[in-house]
């Protein structure tokens, strides 16, 4: 076979270089957005008839609506619409689901890490169409499968909410799991880093860092009886910091809160029975709560899909205390972060349903004001994300949604059924 001609490789060439030239000139979207009202997180007020206006995957900036014309801006009309910054939600497994009741270690059994990765695919976007453009997934994600769905979304192959990922959570010996079978005790190996020491546990930081995690997550204890101590904490959370990653503790009762603060983690997930000193301490060293709560009727849906045998009674009792525990959270100036944690299997779409933690601090007492910072600048901060994310304000990303109404006056309804506008990196999904 004889090769191409000079001239025609030239050709094609300089074809392919004008082609390349032609593709980086196409115009950048420009929208002007406008909001009948809009929800500033920063200052944590609603401000009426505001202009959003939007350069590529930013926001220029917001200000009041006027009547001058504005060139080369696409006008949104969402004058009948709450806007606000597209949803945090920094507690979220996108590559595990569980039946209410059934064993942790049977959705790894039964399905394969391609499983997974697709179905993964499938609950990101669910909640992407739920307005909640950004997720901080930490682990039950197998050996890094968060990292490869991380990446699928960023290059574009899978739809879905923006993902900073913890990659497999560091743990004490036998993971989450509880009693396994003989056949399945190499489960925790696969679905964990395990940990025996101080020097593993640096070693494992190190680990996740070559691996490209976003965060460390942690279990202060795997609620099986065996805790970290805090100089194996300390070490992970000293490790961590020297590369500039946050860490963050799953930590279910006082004492191991406690010593994971005192270890330094940047936050604790869950919290659910904390002593008034221990939230003073939380306060004093700015960790931030994640309370992964949820209403009545969110776990009663739940219990009822599963045909499980938890009764109401059970079900108010839980929720009174988790109430209880965030308005205490809130009286000491702990600063809340919401995160869903919703991994059991639901008749809603997952990301809808992931909404009952937001609703549940409202319900709880916390004012609306607050709670959507929760869900916006709070998660922004916790992800080390601040300028970017959460916030409508020059320079961050335009990750923006909309709620048609007055979410001020009817949030609950709103919140689940009336998302009407989506943008995320200025790129429209819902509109």
């Amino acid at each position: 076979m004889t090769g191409l001609p000079f001239k025609r490789i030239l050709t094609i060439v300089v074809l392919l270089f004008f082609t390349a030239i032609d593709a980086k000139a196409q115009p950048v979207k420009k929208y002007l957005i406008k909001a009948g009202k809009l929800y500033d997180a920063v200052n944590k007020k609603f401000l009426l008839n505001q202009y959003v206006f939007v350069e590529g995957d930013k926001i220029l900036n917001h200000q009041p609506a006027d009547t001058k014309n504005y060139p080369g801006y696409e006008l949104i009309d969402l004058s009948g619409s709450t806007v606000m910054p597209g949803l945090i939600d920094a507690h979220t497994h996108f590559l595990f689901m569980q039946k209410s009741g059934a064993p942790m270690e049977s959705d790894i059994i039964e399905h394969s890490d391609a499983d997974r990765l697709l179905r993964g695919g499938n609950i990101a976007e669910s909640f992407l169409m739920a307005g909640i453009t950004t997720v901080r997934d930490l682990g039950n994600s197998g050996q890094y499968l968060d990292v490869t769905l991380r990446n699928a979304i960023q290059k574009g192959w899978v739809k879905g909410s923006r993902m900073l990922v913890s990659g497999p959570i560091i743990s004490p010996p036998g993971g989450q799991f509880g009693k396994l079978a003989e056949e399945n005790k190499h489960l925790p190996e696969k679905e964990y880093s395990i940990v025996r020491s101080e020097e593993e546990a640096r070693q494992e930081v190190k680990r996740h860092k070559e691996k490209t995690v976003d965060l460390i997550k942690i279990c202060a204890t795997n609620d099986n009886g065996l805790n970290f101590s805090i100089d194996e904490m300390k070490a992970i959370v000293e490790t961590a910091h020297s590369f500039g990653i946050k860490v963050t503790a799953h930590a279910t009762y006082d004492q191991v809160v406690r010593d994971a603060v005192l270890a330094g983690v940047d936050g604790i997930e869950h919290g659910y029975g904390i002593s008034d000193s221990t939230l003073e301490l939380m306060a004093k060293k700015a960790v931030y709560l994640v309370p992964t709560d949820g209403t009545f009727e969110g776990y009663k849906e739940i219990v009822d899909y599963a045909k499980s045998n938890i009764s109401d009674e059970d079900i108010r009792g839980f929720v009174a205390s988790t109430k209880e525990r965030i308005i205490r959270a809130y009286k000491m100036g702990v600063k809340i972060v919401f995160g869903s944690d919703l991994y059991l299997y639901i008749p809603r779409p997952i990301g809808v349903a992931a909404k009952n933690a937001l609703v549940s601090y409202v319900e709880a007492g916390i004012p609306l004001n607050e709670a959507l910072q929760y869900g916006t600048l709070n998660a922004a901060e916790a992800l080390g994300k601040k300028e970017k994310l959460g916030v409508i304000k020059k320079g961050a990303y335009a990750d923006i949604i909309a709620f048609k109404g007055d979410l001020e006056k009817n949030f609950k309804q709103l919140i689940y059924e009336k998302l009407s506008f989506i943008m995320k990196e200025g790129v429209i999904y819902k509109k």
